[in-house]
């Protein structure tokens, strides 16, 4: 089913919510349930460690990799990613100020950068690296700046760039979000068991992946340095040889594009 139509159930439902609270107002209606907020990561998920498996599918083509995070604030991590045989990817490194090092292992290049729009590894370029940890963990990435409106099903609000979010949540734990711009969803995720699903719609990339470790981080990783034999590349560029991670997918993996998240 076209995606537009199967979206136009949810746009009804947060037009209703949206008739609730006045335009520009913070407004908490009755019925909210939930123990922490779900933009924020609660306290108990760090610092930890925590290993998935992710399956890429986009224009580059459709491939498989497992990720390592190292969360060690809410704004404060790494990530590590690898191929199936454990040879190093890529390293990138966050800081609460959104300043980020990445190391391209392939290439041997590296690249510091502020914000996801200039990093070319991370196909997310309307959400801040600091949000990719709440993007695994099933959080909002965006904090509310103004028209939050909220019952216990639905939740609807604009973070400080302006950008509107809406999700939907069960028993008070988030269930899927999108990101809308001129009434359509350019960006979405859903819950998927003990991972997600996330679809960038404008630049035809789907991500899955699946928690399989998690544990308590006892010490802080190391810190990431740059190797001498590295070269400063550009940010912007695509992310490197991606075709030789091809993975042998199963049926499951299919693309997903023209998906919505429910």
């Amino acid at each position: 089913m076209n995606a537009r139509l199967r979206l136009q159930p949810l746009v009804v439902s947060l037009a209703l919510l949206a008739g609730c609270a006045s335009s520009g107002s913070l407004s908490i209606l009755p019925g909210w349930t939930s123990r922490e907020d779900p933009w924020e990561i609660p306290g108990d998920s760090y610092p930890t460690q925590r290993l998935y498996r992710i399956k890429y599918d986009g224009p580059e083509g459709r491939l498989g990799f497992k990720l390592t995070l190292y969360l060690e604030g809410e704004a404060l991590f790494r990530m590590q990613a690898a191929d199936s045989l454990g040879r190093k990817i890529w390293d990138l490194s966050v800081d609460e100020n959104d300043q980020a090092l990445w190391l391209d292992h392939r290439h041997q290049r590296y690249c510091q950068s502020r914000g996801a729009s200039r990093l070319g590894i991370v196909p997310l370029a309307y959400l801040p690296l600091v949000a990719l940890p709440k993007l695994l963990l099933g959080r909002l990435p965006a904090v509310p700046a103004a028209e939050l409106r909220r019952t216990r099903e639905l939740l609807s609000y604009r973070d400080a760039r302006g950008q509107l979010w809406n999700g939907g949540l069960v028993d008070g734990r988030l269930e899927w979000w999108t990101l809308v711009e001129a009434g359509e969803a350019v960006t979405w995720w859903r819950r998927n068991g003990d991972g997600g699903i996330f679809a960038d719609v404008r630049g035809k990339v789907n991500l899955r992946w699946r928690e399989v470790i998690r544990e308590p981080l006892l010490r802080p990783p190391a810190r990431l340095e740059i190797p001498p034999q590295y070269g400063e590349g550009a940010c912007g560029a695509p992310s490197p040889e991606l075709s030789s991670l091809r993975s042998q997918t199963s049926a499951d993996s299919s693309p997903l594009q023209g998906a919505s998240p429910e």
